[in-house]
């Protein structure tokens, strides 16, 4: 298992032509990058020509009474609040890819 600090290699395939080429990136820690931010709580939406992602914090006592109003069939409320802590605009080929690596991560772990 990585350290959370690892910052993980890619390896990408680019098309040239008919042939391809695979690439391998390495990702370096930026400016703002190197405290990694939690999240419990994620939005998407279709922008033009990219995906944008909502990353936020949803307090857990919040998430236990949803959880509580829901079993006992309670009203639940129209609207709660979270805080954002990231937003992402991200290309359609990155959303792709990030998706497959995604489900990739989550079926080892399953």
């Amino acid at each position: 298992m990585s350290d959370i600090n690892d910052i993980q290699n890619e390896n990408r395939t680019f098309f040239a032509g008919p042939q391809a080429m695979q690439v391998n990136i390495k990702m370096q820690h930026g400016e703002h990058t190197g405290q990694p931010l939690y999240s419990n709580f994620a939005s998407v939406q279709a922008g033009q020509g990219v995906v944008i992602v909502d990353f936020g914090f949803l307090d857990p006592q919040i998430i236990h009474a949803l959880n509580r109003l829901a079993r006992s069939g309670e009203k639940m409320p129209d609207t709660v609040n979270a805080r954002m802590s990231s937003r992402m605009a991200i290309s359609i080929d990155a959303a792709s890819n990030l998706s497959q690596q995604l489900n990739q991560l989550l079926q080892k772990k399953t």
